[in-house]
């Protein structure tokens, strides 16, 4: 049995997965107790990150560092 490598789990994750490819891989993951734990736990942590994360990508950007921006890209 093929097993399910984090690269697999990051596509999958990501919906970077086509049609075939993620129902292969759900498979893969039904029939496979440890690649089903490792998916739960993989999706928990990047849940997590985004929790912690997200609300960063919203913020304004602070104005000293606009400035070292515009200097730097003249």
């Amino acid at each position: 049995m093929k097993r399910v490598t984090m690269t697999e789990i990051n596509a999958y994750l990501d919906g970077a997965l086509n049609d075939r490819e993620r129902a292969e891989f759900e498979s893969m993951v039904e029939s496979d107790p440890d690649a089903k734990a490792m998916l739960a736990q993989h999706r928990q942590h990047v849940e997590e990150l985004h929790r912690l994360y997200d609300p960063v990508l919203t913020e304004e950007v602070p104005p000293k560092m606009l400035e070292l921006l515009r200097k730097r890209n003249g």
